[in-house]
């Protein structure tokens, strides 16, 4: 009986999952989730309530995957520069599943749609799985003298918010794969924009 369950709960938040990146949250049906999920309306509700219910699972689950390949990126290269721990944490959140780096994107799109708690329950998520991850290298970085001593919380924002700009389909096409996305970012952030003479 359990089995099923999981397996039930496993193809909603599939069905979900696709509809959620392919329109916007207020276009997304219970019904179509229900119809692509292959369940009925009350095998839906016994697990989610509501479709917010639902999405912010989803989310939840997501941000739960980038934390952990955020930690283990920064767990795996201790004792390296700040910029190459910061490029590697980068590659390794652009590595992750096309379908996960979506639903980043999906959540900054959604964010306002939510009533408290829930707002500020998923931007506390969110600020954990992105941001914190990345002010702690920075952190380390300054402390290492890598890095000039500022506000590592807003730097941290500053890199993540060049990172979401460069996930939509047009900075994809300008940056290359992963690891290009990665090397330019990291020396956009480290190096500037100013052409050296």
């Amino acid at each position: 009986m359990q089995d099923r369950s999981v397996a039930t709960i496993n193809n909603i938040l599939d069905a979900a999952r696709g509809l959620f990146i392919e329109k916007q949250y207020a276009d997304v049906s219970l019904r179509e989730i229900t119809e692509i999920a292959g369940v009925t309306k009350g095998a839906l509700y016994h697990h989610f309530a509501t479709k917010e219910e639902l999405y912010l699972e989803l989310i939840y689950h997501c941000l739960a995957e980038v934390k952990e390949s955020a930690r283990a990126s920064q767990e795996k290269s201790q004792g390296e520069s700040c910029r190459n721990r910061l490029y590697l944490s980068l590659a390794s959140f652009l590595n992750l599943p096309p379908d996960t780096l979506a639903i980043m994107r999906s959540i900054r799109r959604n964010i306002n749609i939510f009533a408290e708690p829930a707002r500020t329950n998923l931007v506390r998520a969110y600020q954990a799985a992105l941001p914190e991850q990345i002010e702690s290298l920075l952190i380390d970085g300054m402390a290492n003298g890598e890095i000039i001593p500022v506000d590592a919380r807003l730097l941290s924002w500053q890199h993540v918010a060049v990172v979401e700009v460069s996930l939509h389909e047009y900075g994809r096409q300008q940056l290359g794969g992963p690891e290009q996305m990665a090397d330019s970012i990291v020396s956009l952030f480290f190096n500037g924009i100013q052409a050296v003479k």
